[in-house]
């Protein structure tokens, strides 16, 4: 027990012990300077030294451009960059849900899911509640098809004089018709054939509220008339009109062309809308060639 008291005393003195350092001039051995030191000291010596160097550096990474050299370590630059990018994304992120939004809001207007006043505001992304479809129900019965029948019958002999009549209505263009409006088969237009490339025209005053490309359809461009009517033009190798624009009777908005996975050949399937139903264009449009 006392040897290891005076072993660790011992030590302690050691550390505490003072010695002197004397430097002197090696040719004349002339005494320039010297110093009383101890281990302790020296130790606390280098330690803070140590200490100053390390937090020294740690400043100069963090506070100047010399960061920028060290592998590893994003730049100033960069991290602006990845910044613009992330709020980029954010924002084209939100401009898709709005616009799968309207999509779908359009859909369901023109399938007479809903009505048009039943639709909310686009920006409110939680806002649409869920519709719950019956694909059964959508299909019409028997009687509903004759009742259709009779009714197209009876709009044949009224309405047929509306092109260039009352409503105003021109061809979007001239062509043969190779398949007919046919509700019972979900083809809610007509179409008509034509050379790829020939100019589209609205078949009146309106609004685009749709213009873009979809896989089955290829380039389609919506436009929303005086109401209750809408015009669909679909299979257009390039639309000339965005959305939001304001267009005149008779002016081009589409070049027609083969597009879209539904598309069979150079045609424009063209389709009628009258307060969210379709409506057979034919009774309202002369297609044929002049």
């Amino acid at each position: 027990m006392m040897k290891n008291k005076k072993n660790k005393r011992s030590f302690f003195q050691k550390l505490t012990d003072q010695y002197r350092l004397i430097i002197i001039d090696e040719d004349t051995f002339e005494h320039k300077v010297d110093f009383n030191l101890s281990r302790l000291n020296v130790f606390v010596v280098l330690g803070s030294l140590s200490v100053l160097l390390i937090g020294l550096t740690a400043f100069i990474i963090a506070a100047t451009p010399l960061r920028e050299y060290i592998p590893g370590y994003p730049s100033a630059g960069f991290k602006r960059e990845i910044y613009k990018m992330n709020t980029e994304l954010d924002s084209l992120k939100k401009e898709l849900e709005i616009r799968n939004l309207y999509l779908d809001n359009l859909k369901r207007v023109l399938t007479g899911e809903v009505k048009p006043t039943e639709i909310q505001h686009l920006t409110d992304t939680n806002a649409i509640p869920e519709i719950k479809v019956d694909t059964l129900a959508l299909q019409p019965s028997e009687a509903d098809l004759e009742l259709r029948k009779e009714i197209e019958e009876k709009e044949k002999f009224t309405t047929k004089d509306f092109t260039g009549g009352s409503l105003g209505f021109l061809p979007p263009l001239h062509g043969m018709i190779s398949q007919g409006f046919d509700i019972s088969k979900r083809h809610f237009g007509t179409d008509i054939i034509v050379k790829t490339k020939t100019p589209v025209k609205s078949i009146a005053d309106g609004t685009v509220i749709f213009s873009g490309w979809t896989p089955e359809d290829g380039n389609v461009i919506i436009i929303q008339h005086q109401t209750p009517w809408i015009s669909v033009y679909k299979h257009n190798q390039k639309l000339l009109k965005r959305k939001g624009d304001k267009i005149k009777a008779g002016e081009v908005i589409a070049i027609s062309g083969d597009v879209g996975t539904k598309s069979t050949g150079p045609h424009l399937h063209f389709e009628l809308w009258r307060n969210g139903e379709p409506v057979n264009p034919e009774l309202y449009i002369d297609f044929t060639d002049k």
